[in-house]
């Protein structure tokens, strides 16, 4: 499996005139599989929130999926992606993996407050998300060993919050998003998959993606806040400092409390 970080490709596509004006467009080009249904990848300028980037994928009241295809008979995957999910109905599976003859080796629901997790085995233990926020979901899969999962944690920190058998079978395509009916919106942003090492979470906090978290971040934060919606000056790194899905002040806040150490 490449080491990829398929969500989302920040692409500037210039059109027209080179001012500083023009529009940015964000692409699902990088999934090899295409995308189905109504997935849409857009900006925060187009009220789309984002963990880093300029980009996220948005799915409302519809099913949509981009698909990967360039896992080949992989036999061990850790995973990592960030799901905001604000549900009134519905338990769509938002990640799935799948096998040669597309038999499935991985599911992960939500079914409006917990994620639900599966490799084959026809268990489905839960993990609480953080209602309203952005979740950290992170997955280590082996071939017919287990799957380890996390939320809102991360492989690097000791053990995991449980584990699952997993059934035999090689990875050779991945699937995020849904196929299933929901109401509601499903936000995804920040996918990556390593063939034997641990992913982790974003550098969250650090605005302008530059060194560690200091009050230029801080900055960074406040010019996006303080911004025209169609402006162009938008953070280019980890704005959201809190996670809650919305570029404020409070980012701000949080990024001054880890700066001075308090």
């Amino acid at each position: 499996m490449k080491t990829v970080t398929r969500l989302i490709y920040a692409s500037l596509l210039i059109a027209g005139t080179l001012s500083a004006s023009t529009a940015m467009a964000c692409t699902t080009s990088l999934w090899d599989g295409g995308t189905s249904g109504t997935t849409v990848a857009g900006s925060p300028d187009e009220d789309i929130s984002r963990v880093s980037g300029l980009c996220a994928l948005e799915l409302t009241d519809a099913p949509g999926t981009v698909t990967d295809n360039s896992p080949t008979a992989e036999t061990a995957a850790n995973i990592r992606f960030y799901v905001k999910a604000d549900l009134t109905a519905g338990t769509p599976v938002i990640f799935e993996a799948f096998n040669a003859t597309a038999d499935s080796l991985i599911t992960v629901s939500f079914d409006g407050s917990d994620f639900l997790f599966n490799a084959g085995d026809n268990t489905s233990p839960s993990v609480p998300a953080e209602s309203g926020k952005w979740n950290l979901v992170e997955l280590a899969w082996t071939d017919g060993g287990s799957m380890e999962y996390w939320v809102n944690s991360d492989a690097s920190q000791v053990g995991s919050q449980g584990s699952v058998n997993a059934i035999s079978g090689t990875m050779d395509s991945v699937v995020l998003g849904t196929n299933d009916s929901f109401t509601g919106t499903l936000t995804f942003d920040d996918y990556e998959a390593h063939r034997s090492t641990a992913v982790g979470p974003v550098d969250v906090c650090n605005a302008d993606s530059i060194g560690g978290t200091d009050l230029l971040d801080a900055l960074e934060v406040v010019d996006e806040y303080f911004a025209a919606p169609d402006s162009p000056d938008l953070a280019v790194g980890s704005p959201d400092c809190d996670l809650s899905g919305t570029v404020d002040l409070l980012d701000a806040l949080e990024i001054v409390d880890i700066y001075f150490g308090t």
